[in-house]
């Protein structure tokens, strides 16, 4: 009888669910993988108003039409999270959620961002998640439940308006 050492058993698990993968989940990964580096470094050059603003501008010139089904959604933010692990420096709650944000908005999904803080012992700690159709995609973290809600940024912001200048009277 052979022992597996803990090492070889997690890559071998990780290898059989690496093989259960369809070519959907394949391009999900890859397009997390990619992202997760350039939001992480992003949001610490530009910030997260301007990171919004080019996720926008991506999901915008890219966009597919059509719902994805809730299996979809939760599974899109699964597969962040799985890419997070594989990144350094390690991305933060608001990196991924921000990811996840711009592929479910490619999607034509109406997701929101939400940022939110908690105080349970000590200094405030803060949170990101996204949210579709008012209910959060979590990925087994505890986080929304507890959080007080600071902003949302919904999936389409409304269109700057127009002023009209004021017409004088004769």
């Amino acid at each position: 009888m052979s022992l597996r050492s803990p090492r070889k058993t997690r890559l071998t698990r990780a290898l059989h669910k690496a093989s259960t993968l369809s070519r959907n989940d394949w391009g999900v990964l890859a397009g997390a993988l990619g992202l997760l580096p350039a939001v992480n470094v992003g949001l610490r050059l530009v910030g997260l108003r301007r990171m919004i603003a080019l996720g926008e501008a991506l999901a915008a010139a890219s966009r597919r039409r059509g719902e994805g089904e809730p299996r979809d959604v939760a599974r899109t933010a699964w597969l962040v999270e799985i890419a997070g692990r594989f990144c350094l420096p390690r991305p933060t709650c608001l990196a991924k959620a921000l990811v996840v944000f711009s592929l479910l908005r490619r999607r034509g999904l109406p997701a929101e961002l939400v940022i939110g803080v908690s105080k349970t012992q000590g200094p405030l700690e803060g949170h990101a998640w996204v949210e579709l159709a008012g209910a959060a995609i979590v990925v087994a973290d505890p986080g929304p439940a507890r959080d007080a809600v600071l902003v949302r940024i919904p999936a389409w912001l409304p269109a700057p308006a127009t002023i009209a200048l004021r017409e004088r009277a004769p």
